[in-house]
């Protein structure tokens, strides 16, 4: 009996460990370039975006973006929106880039811009999905511009900060308030989190609990995250925490804020201080600090408590850009005006709205 017992025992210490290394293990992440070749295979590589999207229920913020001036150009630049965030996001500030002289692509994320903001995909949205976004968009610069540059919020911070890492021929990466881990808890915990939570049923959070989808802020961003969708972008993100090394890209810029209540700031200075170690002279952080209440979204002109006239100088100074715009502290309108070359779909066009969070401080992965 005593044989058995520790038989029993043992096999069930092993099948423990066995789960155990099942469910914490490090996922893979993957991402295959397919470049455009030209400008006009660009071009097609969009049409089919939009292709694909005039069949979906999307709102027309919530639509992929590409502001182009008709022929490739010195600079372009991949503009990711956060997590419960759309492609709107980034509009005024990629204006200002067109504005500049460069082309612009913002890709939609895979279950992005829905004009049913309380819709039940959202939370679908994983990892790889991320690095899809921008794979997606990488593809179709290296047709539209000679320098790509990739810009990433918060979630889709961790997706750019991946392709810095891993993919050849992008020149600079800006990542905002990347969503390395979560603000306020130990590394290992949240991860222990994500491992578990990205395998587990999906749960639906509200960003404020009391406001719900009266939340002020983007009338096109879900006022409410998935857990599993949390979870994809940390998971993400512990396989990128593995590979830091050597970039491929030729430049890393971060840029934080102190009073950012979600991401986790302490562990992106950890990961910042890795990079400039295996890269010196390539990687920059930049911190704004509490007293400029620069919130966790710091591009979208929507979010109540926005400070654009300090961010988006910060920005298009990391990214090497002149501009003559002057910025209020916030902004009812875009800082500049349409530019003729955006081929963003018509207001008309079937569809409805879209990802990255509404105003919430702490808003994680907006």
């Amino acid at each position: 009996m005593k044989i058995f017992l520790l038989s029993a025992l043992g096999a069930l210490a092993i099948a423990l460990a066995l789960a155990g290394f099942w469910l914490f293990r490090v996922p893979s992440f993957s991402s295959t370039p397919d470049p455009a070749g030209s400008y006009a295979g660009a071009l097609e590589k969009f049409a089919a975006i939009e292709r694909h999207e005039s069949t979906l229920p999307l709102s027309p913020e919530g639509r992929s973006r590409l502001l182009t001036h008709g022929h490739k150009t010195g600079r372009v630049f991949v503009l990711l929106h956060g997590l419960t965030n759309a492609p709107e996001q980034f509009v005024p500030l990629a204006k200002i880039l067109f504005a500049s002289g460069a082309n612009v692509i913002i890709p939609r994320a895979r279950y992005a811009g829905f004009a049913d903001r309380l819709n039940d995909v959202q939370g679908l949205q994983s990892g790889q999905d991320l690095l899809d976004q921008a794979a997606a968009g990488l593809d179709i610069a290296a047709g539209l511009g000679d320098r790509v540059s990739l810009v990433g919020l918060s979630g889709s911070g961790v997706s750019a900060a991946w392709m810095a890492q891993n993919r050849e021929g992008i020149d600079s990466v800006l990542i905002m308030s990347p969503f390395f881990s979560y603000y306020g808890h130990s590394t290992l915990f949240i991860d222990a989190m994500a491992a578990l939570l990205s395998r587990a049923p999906n749960i639906y959070q509200w960003w404020d609990s009391e406001l719900k989808d009266k939340i002020p802020g983007p009338p096109y961003a879900y006022p409410r995250f998935g857990t599993r969708s949390l979870a994809g972008t940390i998971q993400l993100a512990r396989a990128l925490r593995q590979q830091i090394g050597p970039l491929k890209a030729s430049r890393l810029d971060i840029l934080i804020t102190a009073t950012d209540v979600g991401a986790n700031n302490a562990l992106t200075k950890e990961l910042a201080a890795q990079w400039e170690q295996a890269n010196p002279g390539r990687v920059s952080l930049r911190e704004f600090s509490a007293p400029d209440g620069v919130p966790h979204d710091m591009v979208d002109i929507h979010q109540p408590d926005a400070r654009i006239d300090l961010t988006y100088p910060a920005i298009l100074g990391l990214l090497q850009v002149e501009s003559s715009v002057a910025f209020s502290r916030r902004h009812s309108e875009n800082p500049v005006s349409q530019g003729n070359g955006d081929r963003s779909p018509p207001p008309t066009e079937n569809g409805s709205a879209g990802p990255c969070g509404p105003g919430m401080p702490a808003g994680p992965a907006q």
